[in-house]
């Protein structure tokens, strides 16, 4: 087990080193350490299904992309099985788990908001609630804590909580049901399954989405769809801005919302009409009102 000492330190456990690749180093040194502890280190620990555990606060994004063999870091792009837990036993800063695919997360003191791609299960350590990732409770059909609850169809969410990432990477086909709204990246990197936010989407929502379907039942914030390569993103209301920005595949349908080239707004056929008008619940002529932004 690793020991740290944390005052509020940012990033502890992240995956991805605050995007290492983008930066260099420039804001954040792998090899820079915590009580003696480095970055490196925590994660290496991790990876080998070890854990680590925080005495203090930890800052913002801690474990993100947890349990992630990141492709930008020479991985495989998949889920590390076995990945080890972290324990904080002190509060946590906003934006935890995001991204998260394997491990779990212990916290005794409270945890800010936005949280990333995780849901609390039952806790097998006294004194300490416990999440695990979104995905993985899809992926193994998890049991979850009331007021949310998951069964071999998905999972619905009702905490009031406020979530980035949500369903980050999701490779099965269920449901994820979201009463409430969403943060941003909702559905990043999403493969398949469907996410429906019965409310408003934050920024880059479907980014960098594969295949499924995502349904936003209000708006979106601006750059739904960059990078899109699959799938269908269904948004009631505006989609925002810079929609489909560097988008290679996929669609996406909105009353409002303006696109980037090459993308481009055209009217969708009578057949994409009338699914609409069934993922919306709406009446076909209602549908008629939307329209289809793709390559």
């Amino acid at each position: 087990m690793l020991q740290i000492q944390a005052s509020g330190e940012r990033c502890l456990c992240d995956f991805t080193f605050d995007f290492y690749w983008q930066h260099q180093g420039r804001r954040l040194d792998m090899d820079q350490t915590v009580s003696g502890i480095s970055f490196r280190e925590m994660v290496q620990a991790l990876r080998r299904g070890e854990t680590v555990e925080i005495l203090g606060d930890a800052g913002s994004r801690l474990g993100s992309s947890l349990g992630v063999d990141l492709l930008r870091l020479g991985g495989k792009g998949g889920p590390i099985e076995g990945t080890g837990k972290i324990i904080v036993d002190g509060n946590v800063g906003s934006h935890m788990g995001i991204s998260m695919l394997r491990g779990a997360i212990y916290v005794s003191g409270e945890i800010k908001s936005p949280m990333g791609n995780v849901v609390q299960v039952h806790s097998d350590l006294n004194g300490y609630r416990k999440f695990v990732s979104v995905t993985e409770t899809l992926e193994k059909s998890l049991p979850v804590l009331e007021p949310n609850t998951a069964d071999k169809n998905g999972l619905t969410i009702c905490d009031g909580i406020l979530r980035d990432t949500l369903g980050a990477r999701n490779p099965t086909d269920k449901t994820v049901l979201l009463q409430g709204d969403a943060g941003m990246s909702t559905g990043i990197l999403m493969h398949a399954g469907r996410m429906e936010v019965l409310g408003d989407a934050g920024p880059n929502t479907g980014v960098l989405m594969r295949g499924g379907r995502i349904v936003v039942r209000g708006r979106a914030g601006d750059f739904t769809g960059v990078e899109m390569r699959g799938g269908e993103i269904l948004v009631e209301g505006d989609a925002g801005s810079f929609t489909c920005a560097r988008m290679r595949g996929g669609a996406v349908y909105a009353k409002e919302g303006k696109s980037v080239p090459p993308a481009r707004a055209q009217m969708p056929s009578s057949h994409e009409l009338a699914a609409l008008a069934k993922a919306l619940k709406i009446p076909t002529l209602h549908a008629m009102m939307y329209r289809k932004m793709c390559l």
